[in-house]
C-alpha cells in the first residue's frame, strides 16, 4: 500500500529491569495519532501508521528500507510525545534521513513540541516539528510540501528557513468541531493492527517472554484509552500536561470535550476491534459538568449493551449517584480510579494535588464498598517535601485502607520529572535539583539501556530521601509486579530474585513452552 504520509510509532526499546530483563515500553501510541491518520485519509491523503514494536513482533526485525520501498512516502511523521522515546525516535529519524535525504521528517507530540527549537538546532535529520494540536497544521504542511513550500503560512510549525529556525505562531487549537468529526479508533489505518490489539495494547513488553507467558504472568488485558477531549484544569507539580503546560505547549486555555455520541462511537469501535477493556481518562471538567457527562455516557453504554470492562478515572471524588450509575451500567468487571498521590494532605497541597481530604476520600470508598464498586487508588513516592517518615506513613495508610475497605486496591509508583511540568520549570519552588532539563539531557539519558526508568525520579531533594532510599523503600513496600499486590514484601523480593535468575539462565524459554502447551491442551479440549 502506497502512503504519501507514513506515521511511525517508536516505543522505547532498550530497557532493563531486574525481574524480567530487557523490555520495551511506551507501546501505546498517543491517542491523537489515529486521529491524524483519519484526518489525512478523509482529506484525500494516503497514509499508514506503522508501530515498530508490532513490526518487530510480526517480522522478527525492523526493516526501515522495506517500509520505505513498500510505501514510498514523501513525509514520515514520528510521534515524540513522551520523553522516554527521545533517543529511539531521533535514531530512527537519523537512519531514515541518512539513506533517504529526499524524505521530509516530521515530529509531533508534547516532548517534541516543548523542545521543538532545540531539536531542530541539534539534529539535521529533523525537518519539521508541529507544536501542539496538529490536525489542521498537518494538512497545511502537506499542501505546502506538495506545491508552494510557503511554510511560514503553516500554523504551529517550527522549521528551518535560510539557516535559521523559524517558529510560527501556535495559532491552531483544536475545538469541538474538529474533535467530533475525527475518528480516533479506526485501527485499520495501522499496519498489522490485529497484532497491536492482541499484544501491544499494554504499557510494556518483555522481550524474552511470549505474549501468552506475559499474559499468564502479569495478568494484562487488552485495553485501550478512549479519547474524551483535550485540556486540563489542574496544576499537579509533576505533570507535563497540566493547565500551565497545556498553555505553554498547545496554547490551550480551555477544555475541549467530545460529545457523548462520538465518545460512544469510539467505545463501540473498541469493542468491535476485540479489546477487553476501555479506559476513560481525562476527568477535566468541573465536578457538576463531569457528573452530567459521565452519567449520560453510562446510560448510553447500557442502552447499547456494550460488554467491555471499564476503567474510569476521576480527579474529584465520585458522588453516590455517580457510583450507583457506574454499578448499574458498566458491570462488575469495571472499576473507578482515584489518585490521592499521598497520604499527607499537606504534601498534596504543596504539590497542587489537593482536591479532597482523607476523611472525604474514605467516606467515598465506603459508598463504593456498600454499592459493590471496585476502586483503584494511585499513590506516589518521591514527591517534593516528602520525608522518610512520610514514606512509612504512606505504607501504613495503605494497609489501613485495605483492611477497612474490601473493594479497594492500592497502587504506587515513583514520580519521575516530566518536561514542562511545574517541577521542571520552577524547581526552586519545590526544593529540587533536576537531573535533566534540556532535550539533549533527556536524549542522552534514554540512550542508556541499563537505566531503569521505573525507579528513577530524575531529581534530588535537599534534606529529603534520595533516589536510592526511595527505590529501596518502594521495592520493600509497594512493588506490585507479578500480581504480588497481596504478597508480603519479603516474598515479593524472593520472587523478584528468582525471576531474575530464571531470566539469566534462559528459563523464560521453558515458561514459554509450558504456556504454549497449556494453550494447545485448552484448544484441543474445547474442540
Amino acid at each position: 500500500m502506497l502512503a504519501e504520509i507514513l506515521l511511525l510509532h517508536v516505543p522505547k526499546f532498550n530497557n532493563h529491569y531486574k525481574p524480567i530483563g530487557p523490555f520495551s515500553f511506551v507501546n501505546l501510541p498517543p491517542m491523537g495519532l489515529l486521529g491524524l491518520a483519519d484526518c489525512l485519509a478523509k482529506n484525500g491523503c494516503s497514509t499508514r501508521i506503522i508501530h515498530l514494536g508490532v513490526e518487530r513482533e510480526v517480522y522478527g526485525t525492523i526493516d526501515l528500507e522495506k517500509m520505505i520501498a513498500d510505501h514510498r512516502p514523501s513525509i514520515i511523521g514520528l510521534d515524540l510525545h513522551w520523553h522516554f522515546q527521545s533517543f529511539d525516535v531521533i535514531e530512527v529519524a537519523r537512519k531514515i534521513k541518512s539513506s533517504h535525504p529526499e524524505i521530509a521528517i516530521l515530529l509531533g507530540g508534547f516532548t517534541a513540541s516543548f523542545f521543538a527549537k532545540e531539536i531542530l538546532q541539534s539534529f539535521d535529520c529533523i525537518d519539521f516539528v508541529i507544536q501542539g494540536d496538529a490536525e489542521v497544521p498537518l494538512l497545511s504542511l502537506v499542501s505546502q510540501y506538495r506545491s508552494g513550500h510557503a511554510y511560514s503560512q503553516v500554523p504551529n510549525l517550527v522549521f528551518r528557513s535560510e539557516n535559521r529556525i523559524q517558529v510560527n505562531p501556535t495559532s491552531y487549537v483544536a475545538d469541538l468541531s474538529i474533535l467530533d468529526k475525527t475518528c480516533y479508533t479506526d485501527f485499520t489505518l495501522m499496519k498489522d493492527y490485529p497484532t497491536f490489539i492482541s499484544s501491544f495494547s499494554k504499557y510494556m513488553d518483555v522481550d524474552e517472554l511470549s505474549q501468552r507467558s506475559q499474559k499468564a504472568l502479569l495478568g494484562w488485558k487488552k485495553s485501550y484509552p478512549v479519547f474524551l477531549g483535550r485540556g486540563c484544569l489542574h496544576r499537579c507539580s509533576y505533570c507535563g500536561g497540566s493547565t500551565n503546560a497545556q498553555k505553554l505547549i498547545n496554547n490551550r486555555a480551555h477544555i475541549s470535550m467530545r460529545s457523548i455520541n462520538t465518545v460512544l462511537a469510539s467505545i463501540k469501535d473498541v469493542q468491535r476491534f476485540g479489546f477487553d477493556f476501555a479506559f476513560l481518562a481525562l476527568d477535566s471538567l468541573p465536578p457538576a459538568k463531569a457528573e452530567e457527562f459521565y452519567l449520560s455516557l453510562f446510560e448510553a453504554i447500557k442502552r447499547e449493551n456494550i460488554k467491555l470492562g471499564f476503567e474510569v478515572e476521576r480527579y474529584f471524588l465520585p458522588t453516590p449517584r455517580f457510583v450507583r450509575s457506574f454499578r448499574d451500567c458498566l458491570g462488575s468487571n469495571s472499576f473507578i480510579t482515584l489518585s490521592p498521590n499521598s497520604h499527607s494532605e499537606d504534601i498534596r497541597k504543596k504539590n497542587g494535588l489537593y482536591r479532597y481530604s482523607n476523611a472525604e476520600l474514605e467516606k467515598s470508598l465506603g459508598v463504593m464498598d456498600a454499592e459493590g464498586v471496585n476502586c483503584a487508588l494511585f499513590f506516589a513516592c518521591g514527591l517534593p517535601f516528602e520525608s522518610e517518615a512520610d514514606l512509612k506513613d504512606l505504607a501504613q495508610y495503605q494497609k489501613e485502607l485495605k483492611k477497612k475497605f474490601k473493594r479497594v486496591q492500592c497502587k504506587t509508583g515513583i514520580i519521575e520529572i516530566e518536561p514542562a511540568s511545574e517541577m521542571s520549570r520552577n524547581p526552586e519552588a519545590y526544593g529540587i535539583t533536576p537531573h535533566r532539563q534540556t532535550f539533549m539531557e533527556y536524549y542522552r539519558y534514554h540512550s542508556q539501556p541499563s537505566q531503569n526508568h521505573f525507579l528513577e525520579m530524575g531529581y534530588d531533594r535537599a534534606g529529603y530521601p534520595g533516589n536510592e532510599q526511595v527505590v529501596q523503600f518502594y521495592c520493600n513496600n509497594f512493588c506490585s509486579h507479578f500480581r504480588t499486590g497481596r504478597i508480603p514484601p519479603r516474598l515479593c523480593k524472593a520472587l523478584c530474585s528468582t525471576s531474575s535468575a530464571m531470566q539469566k539462565l534462559g528459563m523464560f524459554k521453558l515458561l514459554n513452552s509450558i504456556t504454549k502447551l497449556r494453550h494447545s491442551e485448552v484448544s484441543v479440549s474445547s474442540d
